[in-house]
């Protein structure tokens, strides 16, 4: 009973924790590509047309042009010392792309973006050190002001946009028209490798090769390593389990042919025959390994789900598993049973009587 409730709780928690990792996985699976040129290309790659065309590839959510940051001086007033931050131009997809979380104002949109408007999304810590507590105020680029639109203090993608800030990218380009231009994608999970195999054909389509596509590597063999790793490991365990109760049930048999000696010795006596009192032991121990299975199958299944309610999973349990239990349990008071009942048919029957 112990050993198929062993083998029920740890195939039924391994295989729903590993639905949990795989949905963590799943999660957290690469889906940014960032296309760049090598180094001393040409921009005639930089086309509007092109980029709506990778927009449209089955997997991508968003997909905009960033100005790379460089390194600029900013001062709450034209008078004052700069503040050296990283700023870089994007347009309101790769903004989307980054995902920063605004915590007062807003993004700018494609308006300012097509209208070249001097506007700038500031980190939150870069307009604590400027002086910046709320949009609406303005910071200066040289001579040139830039209205704060909006404030973020966190971003999904790209961590460097919290060195300084962002303006749109057709002003960047103003700013520092030599500054390489990159694409920033945003996918659906999974789909991050196909699209960075596929971007750069769309983008620049006579010189494919030309252009880099960087992502992430996909998780998936790693998780699959885990998933492996924990299944073997249960595995393991309730083989174990079954093996002690394998024992378990072969001392419990053979110490009761001890004690149930003169009972086998009259049924020889009487005309039973070594095959009979063979079958009789070893049905014994089938049916005993067979009853424990079932209910350490039952206890198992209600384990599992206490466990998984407790923790608010949803429990991940095959019927097959609680069939294996019980076909386990019974072979294995089979197996059990075989020198038991092989020692029990040994006995004389003028000896067992004497006993």
């Amino acid at each position: 009973m112990l050993g198929a409730a062993s083998f029920v709780v740890t195939l039924g928690l391994v295989s729903t924790l590993e639905r949990q990792v795989s949905d963590a996985f799943d999660l957290r699976r690469a889906t940014e590509v960032r296309i760049e040129a090598s180094p001393g290309m040409d921009r005639s790659w930089h086309r509007e047309d092109r980029l709506l065309r990778v927009r449209a590839l089955n997997g991508v959510e968003s997909a905009g042009w960033r100005v790379m940051p460089i390194e600029i001086g900013l001062t709450r007033l034209p008078q004052n010392p700069p503040v050296n931050v990283q700023l870089m131009g994007a347009d309101p997809q790769a903004v989307a792309v980054m995902g920063p979380r605004v915590v007062a104002g807003r993004a700018y949109d494609w308006f300012h973006e097509t209208t070249e408007q001097k506007v700038i999304m500031l980190a939150k810590p870069m307009a604590d050190r400027l002086g910046v507590p709320r949009p609406g105020g303005a910071v200066f680029v040289g001579d040139t002001a830039f209205t704060v639109i909006g404030i973020y203090d966190a971003v999904e993608r790209r961590p460097e946009a919290m060195l300084g800030g962002m303006v749109p990218a057709s002003v960047m380009a103003g700013i520092a028209p030599t500054t390489p231009t990159d694409v920033l994608i945003s996918t659906v999970p999974g789909a991050a490798q196909l699209i960075a195999e596929q971007a750069p054909v769309v983008l620049w389509p006579e010189r494919p090769s030309a252009l880099r596509a960087i992502a992430p590597p996909d998780p998936r063999t790693l998780r699959r390593e885990i998933e492996g790793n924990v299944t073997r490991s249960s595995l393991i365990l309730s083989a174990v389990a079954l093996i002690i109760g394998a024992v378990s049930i072969a001392n419990s048999a053979t110490a009761a042919i001890q004690a149930r000696t003169a009972e086998i010795g009259l049924r020889r006596a009487v005309g039973g025959r070594p095959v009979h009192v063979f079958a009789q032991l070893l049905g014994e121990t089938t049916a005993l390994g067979f009853l424990g299975g079932f209910v350490g199958v039952c206890a198992g299944v209600t384990v599992v789900a206490v466990v998984c309610l407790w923790n608010r999973w949803a429990p991940v349990l095959d019927l097959w598993v609680a069939a294996v239990a019980v076909v386990a349990s019974a072979t294995t008071g089979l197996l059990a049973g075989l020198w038991p009942a092989r020692r029990a048919v040994r006995v004389q029957p003028v000896s067992a009587l004497q006993h």
